[in-house]
């Protein structure tokens, strides 16, 4: 493998790594381009990690050694991408009995 790829990988895989403990501590994405379509950054999160660790055991594993990582990690992040937001509901109370108080 080139210098080059061998540098982009680990450039990568650091700034996912990053953004990836970011989100899963703070709850924020911090990428600009992925803020508007990400509705669980949890989610988001753990496959970015998951995929920081793929690329960053592209040299050390032996021949396709982290391509579940790497799957795993894209596939997190679609889900998070996909899935509704989770509801909220105020002050702890269940979704239907806000209006039963008489």
């Amino acid at each position: 493998m080139s210098t080059f790829f061998l540098v982009v990988g680990s450039v990568m895989a650091l700034v996912l790594g990053a953004a990836g403990a970011v989100a899963l501590v703070t709850g924020r994405i911090v990428l600009p381009w992925f803020q508007g379509g990400v509705s669980r950054p949890g989610l988001w999160g753990a496959g970015a990690l998951l995929l920081a660790g793929g690329l960053a055991a592209t040299r050390r594993m032996p021949s396709g050694g982290n391509m579940p990582l790497v799957l795993v990690g894209l596939s997190l992040m679609t889900a998070s991408q996909l899935l509704e937001e989770p509801r909220r509901t105020r002050s702890g109370r269940a979704a239907g009995s806000a209006n039963r108080s008489k």
